[in-house]
């Protein structure tokens, strides 16, 4: 009779051993995975805090900058004939693609894990041939991007003077007005003829407004030629968490339907990791596969 009793008690005891040690170990998981993510947003934090402090000095200079009128010439009958016509023709498949926005990685992290480097290598062992374009910047601005397409720089002043206006004296973060400096390279488009990718505004420009972003967007891929209308769109709310996702998100698939990616949609991971940024890449090649944007001729 004092084995039965002592039975049950030791089995209950046991049962609460091993329930205090499954809710130990769940709460450990939860603990690692809130480190993680404040290591890694700290990380990125750093990252832009460093790289955009050297446009400072050229923002100054381009708030100063005067823009000269520029005499159009009017366009003959003969030319506007030549321009249907040439509209018409059939657009030879694009030659490659041209990623442009935000990087999250430098060296020879961003060669091997970054969302470009394995949309590449997807697209290479799936058989297309295609050049790729790296107009990435690391820790930059919308206004940064802007400027490496070619907007015209009155267009870009035009958004650093309601940025400072909306502020209203108080002081904005430099992304808010700050242009990068530059190479030859950077601003070289070669890639004028390729698909546009454009993955861009999590270090801001844009004054936290999506229908900002989205204008900016449309800026750059006007600078783009035959490939314009060929283009995806990647989205990712901003480091500083000024938009909410379902804002953000809603503004995108408004703006851009079945071109727009979201990726908090499309990762299990956060978006500027390793595994998140691999996840991006699937993503955008079953996009590109998805809108018949590549072809293997």
């Amino acid at each position: 009779m004092d084995n039965r009793r002592k039975n049950p008690i030791l089995l209950n005891v046991l049962l609460v051993i091993i329930c205090i040690l499954l809710f130990t170990a769940l709460a450990g998981i939860l603990i690692w995975n809130h480190r993680t993510e404040a290591e890694e947003a700290e990380r990125l934090q750093a990252l832009s805090q460093t790289e955009v402090q050297s446009g400072e000095e050229e923002t100054k200079q381009s708030q100063d900058a005067e823009t000269e009128p520029v005499d159009q010439e009017p366009v003959s009958e003969t030319a506007e004939d030549d321009q249907e016509a040439a509209e018409q023709e059939e657009i030879a498949a694009a030659e490659g693609i041209s990623f442009w926005g935000d990087e999250f990685y430098t060296g020879d992290e961003a060669a091997v894990y970054s969302y470009k480097a394995v949309t590449q290598r997807l697209l290479s062992e799936n058989g297309y041939d295609l050049q790729v374009a790296d107009k990435t910047l690391t820790g930059a601005s919308t206004l940064s991007m802007m400027k490496m397409a070619g907007v015209e720089q009155a267009e870009i002043d035009s958004y650093i003077i309601a940025h400072q206006e909306a502020a209203n004296g108080a002081e904005i973060p430099i992304t808010e007005t700050g242009i990068r400096d530059l190479t030859e390279d950077q601003t070289n488009r070669y890639d004028v003829d390729y698909i546009p990718i454009l993955f861009m505004g999590y270090y801001g420009g844009w004054n936290h407004d999506p229908q900002e972003l989205i204008d900016q967007q449309k800026k750059i891929l006007e600078t783009f030629g035959s490939h314009k209308e060929n283009f995806v769109i990647i989205g990712l709310v901003p480091l500083d968490g000024s938009v909410d996702l379902d804002t953000y998100d809603g503004a995108m698939k408004e703006a851009w339907g079945e071109h727009y990616i979201s990726s908090a949609e499309v990762t299990q991971h956060s978006q500027s990791t390793h595994e998140g940024q691999e996840e991006i890449a699937n993503a955008l090649y079953a996009k590109l596969v998805e809108l018949n944007y590549v072809s293997k001729e």
